[in-house]
């Protein structure tokens, strides 16, 4: 903007505005006017999204801590838990009975691994027992909670995103360990997804394998 364009700006009065109350006002969003290039604009409050978020990342919380916070359309804050420590470090995916058999897709959800852990345990026709990740997870009763699951890929990555907090708060022994983690998606009949915590790379591997074990839960 020019001088003379600047008084002309100046003598126009467009820099006075009144700003609605349920609007904030964002500086320095640019306009295709060649006198007003800067000037401040308007947009609602709900544009911006609600914020004010009750828990944080890294927070104790739910018999765990928060790995990852977010609010619905209704805007009701949730979040996901992780366990205070890796349940394991050697278990397969399920039983050796069935680790060459399909579940299909009510194990395959990239993001509820609720329902994947549930249809894990259900194709071994046996109550869930610790003797594989599934039915480690959802047996797990940390803070006296018993929706523990093992984590669907998508959730088990929100872990990894969140791992250089969770080990500043809990430290080295009872933070993610540099290694895999198994995830409750399965890939197909012998595979299933595992995440390595170094850089976060993940692949399928067979469901015999022996990787780490963390349980999450939602609020």
């Amino acid at each position: 903007m020019d001088i003379l364009n600047f008084i002309s700006w100046l003598k126009s009065g467009r820099y006075s505005a009144t700003v609605p109350a349920n609007a904030v006002t964002v500086v320095g969003v640019p306009t295709n006017r060649r006198d007003d290039s800067y000037l401040p604009v308007t947009v609602p409050v709900s544009a911006l999204g609600s914020g004010g978020f009750t828990h944080y990342i890294g927070e104790l919380f739910g018999g765990g801590i928060i790995v990852q916070v977010w609010k619905d359309s209704l805007g009701v804050e949730h979040g996901l838990v992780a366990s205070l420590t890796n349940l394991t470090a050697n278990l397969p995916w399920t039983v050796s009975a069935q680790q060459a058999n399909l579940i299909g897709i009510t194990a395959q959800s990239y993001s509820d691994g609720l329902t994947n852990t549930n249809a894990i345990i259900a194709q071994t026709g046996l109550p869930a027992n610790i003797t594989y990740t599934a039915g480690l997870a959802r047996l797990y009763l940390g803070g006296g909670f018993n929706d523990w699951y093992l984590p669907a890929t998508w959730e088990l990555t929100a872990c990894y995103n969140s791992a250089n907090i969770v080990n500043k708060v809990l430290g080295v022994t009872n933070g993610f360990a540099i290694f895999y983690y198994w995830s409750s998606t399965e890939a197909n009949n012998s595979n299933a997804w595992v995440q390595h915590f170094s850089g976060g790379l993940q692949s399928f591997t067979n469901k015999g394998i022996l990787a780490n074990v963390r349980a999450v839960r939602t609020f």
